[in-house]
């Protein structure tokens, strides 16, 4: 099932397994609680030149990395970035803002 990314300026689609899409919300709070742990030392850090963390580069890749490797580690199917940087979307899938 494809899900509509929104971000300020632009959206990315993505394709997920069916039984994701229909909690789509939720998956995104618990994605948001990871990303933003600050004891989490993930890829999406935004850092100044010492290391200090300052922020989190919120983008498609981090929430289909977070799906992959917590929700469907086991799984088979696997999420996946199908388009990006689109100014329009379909507003009949479903939808998540950043």
């Amino acid at each position: 099932m494809q899900v509509n990314l929104v971000f300020d300026y632009y959206t990315d689609v993505i394709n997920v397994p069916d039984e994701i899409e229909t909690q789509i919300k939720k998956y995104q709070k618990k994605c948001d609680k990871w990303l933003y742990n600050k004891d989490n030392n993930h890829q999406y850090w935004e850092k100044d030149e010492y290391g200090k963390k300052l922020g989190v580069g919120i983008c498609s890749d981090a929430f289909v990395y977070w799906l992959n490797n917590f929700v469907l580690n086991d799984s088979k199917q696997k999420a996946v970035v199908l388009k990006r940087n689109l100014q329009e979307y379909d507003s009949s899938l479903p939808t998540i803002f950043y």
